[in-house]
């Protein structure tokens, strides 16, 4: 017996209202599956690079790290 009929066994089984549960639980797996193959774009890597630094800087004083690490 595959794990597909096993499943499905069991779920026969099952009362009404945790059938219900059941079904709520996998439908909103898959809408979380759904929703995370999606690219969040640009805007995601502002929250990313707060990870690392915490405090704004100006272009100024990115600038001239860069440029720090051009000189090496």
């Amino acid at each position: 017996m595959s794990a597909i009929e096993m499943v499905i066994e069991k779920v026969k089984r099952l009362d009404e209202a945790r059938a219900r549960q059941l079904l709520n639980l996998l439908q909103g797996q898959e809408q979380t599956a759904a929703t995370a193959r999606q690219p969040a774009g640009a805007m995601a890597m502002l929250g990313f690079a707060r990870r690392f630094r915490s405090a704004p800087r100006s272009t100024t004083d990115w600038m001239n790290e860069l440029r720090a690490g051009e000189r090496e």
